[in-house]
């Protein structure tokens, strides 16, 4: 990519995170409790409490406790596992498919670009190189499968959500526009790596372990037969800038989603859980 293409990026991610921290104070809600006094704080008060008790925690002997409530509370969600099993199957079936998506995106960026300024050259370690060629039969099974993944979380959602009959707050419009926004982030991927393949010619012994993509261009060249590989390789361009964009837009969106208000409460919800494990832990040693 272009230098102008890092400068956005690198704006749109300070956004981000600008806008998750100012969500972040109108997150937690309440007044704060301890030791039975009520405390009744500010919203950017309430911020750096919330803060100060997970970085206080973190760096003491209640380490593994805080662990232990991300482990459970936010990384496998085992209390909505409980409560609603079809709910946390999708919603381990979106999170964690973006979550594995993003990373791997992350790598193959450092592969491609941040390794060869320190002098990284082909063939010096091969988790690097696999990473780099989109065409690895690796790389693009877990790409395509990955979208696989999510997309038939999304599918599940969607089915969830119109056989409910009473409305759910996972299908509030801010959800529904969130949910659309990673759909097409996918379509246009595929449609990004279908036009690639065609504008390449990718021959069928490399093109068929990214599937998805493979399978839409055969699609795309029955209903555009006799397309010239010059043709293909501009709506490739399209393709790419349109999925770009895409991602942009849905990062600037997320501290204003329901997603935002998932990862707070979630470590919200941690710090508390282990410092009620903690009470209760004494409370038995006492009665011992």
């Amino acid at each position: 990519m272009q230098i102008h293409y890092w400068i956005i990026h690198i704006l749109v991610i300070v956004f981000l995170l600008g806008g998750l921290v100012f969500k972040a104070t109108t997150i937690f809600e309440g007044n704060i409790t301890k030791f039975g006094d009520r405390k009744i704080l500010s919203k950017w008060k309430k911020f750096w409490h919330y803060i100060g008790r997970f970085f206080k925690n973190f760096f003491s002997k209640k380490f593994w406790h805080l662990i232990l409530g991300l482990f459970l509370d936010v990384v496998f969600h085992f209390k909505l596992l409980r409560e609603n099993p079809l709910k946390w199957f999708i919603h381990t079936l979106i999170f964690w498919g973006l979550f594995l998506l993003f990373i791997l995106s992350i790598l193959s960026g450092i592969a491609v670009v941040i390794l060869p300024l320190f002098g990284y050259q082909t063939g010096m370690f091969w988790l690097a190189d696999m990473l780099a060629d989109a065409d690895n039969r690796w790389t693009a099974l877990l790409n395509d499968g990955l979208n696989l993944i999510i997309t038939a979380g999304i599918i599940l959602a969607f089915i969830k959500g119109f056989a409910q009959k009473r409305k759910i707050k996972m299908f509030e419009s801010p959800d529904i526009l969130l949910i659309c926004f990673i759909a097409l982030i996918l379509i246009s991927g595929w449609f990004t790596e279908a036009a690639r393949y065609l504008a390449e010619e990718t021959p069928y012994y490399i093109a068929k372990f990214g599937f998805i993509g493979y399978w839409l261009s055969i699609i795309l060249k029955l209903i555009v037969p006799g397309a010239a590989s010059r043709i293909w390789g501009a709506a490739h361009e399209w393709f790419w800038h349109i999925h770009v964009i895409l991602v942009w837009l849905s990062f600037l969106y997320i501290p204003f989603s329901k997603l935002s208000h998932i990862i707070f409460s979630s470590i919200a919800g941690s710090v508390n859980s282990m410092e009620k494990r903690l009470q209760i832990n004494k409370s038995l040693k006492g009665v011992r």
